[in-house]
């Protein structure tokens, strides 16, 4: 998406910009994140003597997969966007390729683990059962490898 800066000739000048796009899913890290309704975007474009300065928000309905129980959850975020596009760096002076500048932001929103609710169970590591909906009746036991020949140490059989 292009935004005409044409009228933004003079140093000092401004411009507002009101925009809902439809936006192409991403895919980061090896995850899929599907955008589903229009991103709204409500900015500022400021001439500077070396850059155009963009602030202003961003508002997306992202669709992210949980990091425990592996199903897709709805996530709003809303951003602050605060870039300085550099004069030298752009192709056309006339014209400011907002793609990039929203691509960035969303990817720096995403969090580290993405959790569907903070009591979210996963799911069991024997079956697969997704423990939200339901408790499975296989055993788990957390045994750590490294300390198996702990579990003996207190047995009557080593007195």
């Amino acid at each position: 998406m292009f935004i005409n800066l044409s009228n933004l000739k003079e140093i000092g000048s401004r411009k507002q910009v009101s925009l809902e796009l439809e936006f192409h899913d991403l895919e980061f890290a090896n995850r899929e994140i599907e955008i589903k309704d229009p991103i709204k975007l409500e900015l500022e474009i400021f001439n500077t003597s070396d850059s155009f300065v963009v602030e202003g928000k961003l508002k997306a309905n992202l669709i992210l997969r949980c990091s425990r129980c592996l199903q897709k959850y709805s996530s709003p975020v809303e951003l602050d966007i605060s870039e300085d596009v550099l004069k030298s760096e752009m192709e056309d002076e006339e014209e400011l390729y907002l793609d990039e500048i929203i691509v960035d932001n969303i990817i720096l929103s995403l969090p580290m683990k993405p959790l569907c609710s903070d009591d979210c169970k996963g799911i069991c590591p024997e079956c697969g059962q997704d423990l939200n909906e339901g408790e499975c009746d296989c055993e788990v036991e957390a045994l750590d490898p490294r300390l198996a020949k702990l579990k003996d140490f207190y047995n009557d059989d080593n007195e």
